[in-house]
């Protein structure tokens, strides 16, 4: 990993003004000792972490467990909604649980239920941020998101262009640069030293049903080595929805607020 971390770094020795870093960690509700694991490993590192949580999935003790856990340190963690039940509703293109053949309302009523759901676990903790399932939807997705009072979408960087909502886009999928070859500890370093110096926040995507203690060893390298930079700037995502340091839709959207 360390030619890696050496590109990551000699990008923000270049780095003129500070680099926003955001980790969001997809499928909370499954695997629940490895999000726990994970959780322990960023608050040693005093990183903060959004986890996208499957309505569906998600149940009581995980919720009370999370809550104590971002009661204790508001700063360290995030909780946003991932889907509804995570489930593929495609049958000809790629997997996607709101995607291009699903109708409006049943889209409405998905959203609505899972909403509702994870505000009876979370209450007040709950952010208004939206993260797709296999960070795809229907072109049609972020206006309803918008109208139903979401605040951001988050996808990935190869997302199609929308304009019903601020965007916060993930960057770098440590499960698949890491098990891609041999090389994937030194990928997931020269991925994040491309996007240094880019303008945009810099998203980096875990899955932590997929990480063992390898992974949590690495990552922690690299939180390490980020945490230290003097250019580096983690940040919650809900943070960086405030201070506006996302991808901005090309007309401002009327329904930017919190939940009502």
């Amino acid at each position: 990993m360390q030619a890696g971390l050496n590109a990551m770094q000699a990008a923000l020795d270049a780095a003129i003004t500070p680099v926003p870093f955001f980790l969001r960690d997809d499928d909370a509700g499954w695997g629940d000792a490895r999000l726990y694991a994970l959780l322990d490993c960023t608050e040693r590192a005093g990183v903060p972490i959004d986890l996208a949580v499957i309505p569906q999935a998600a149940h009581g003790l995980l919720a009370q467990a999370l809550c104590a856990r971002i009661d204790s340190a508001p700063d360290l963690i995030g909780v946003h909604q991932h889907g509804f039940a995570h489930q593929n509703h495609e049958t000809v293109e790629r997997k996607c649980e709101f995607g291009n053949t699903r109708n409006i309302d049943d889209q409405h009523d998905d959203l609505c239920a899972g909403r509702e759901r994870l505000r009876n676990m979370f209450e007040h903790r709950l952010d208004a941020i939206f993260t797709p399932p296999w960070n795809r939807c229907s072109i049609t997705t972020p206006t309803l998101l918008a109208e139903l009072g979401y605040c951001a979408l988050s996808r990935d960087r190869s997302a199609p262009t929308q304009n019903a909502l601020p965007e916060l886009r993930v960057d770098v999928d440590w499960s698949k640069q890491h098990k891609f070859d041999g090389n994937g500890a030194d990928r997931i370093g020269f991925e994040l030293a491309q996007r240094i110096g880019m303008g945009a926040p810099i998203g980096l995507m875990l899955h932590h049903a997929e990480m063992d203690a390898e992974d949590l060893i690495l990552l922690s390298t690299l939180l390490k080595v980020l945490g230290k930079h003097a250019r580096t700037q983690f940040l919650p995502m809900r943070e960086l929805i405030s201070q506006r340091l996302l991808l901005a839709p090309t007309r401002p959207a009327e329904h930017q607020r919190e939940f009502s």
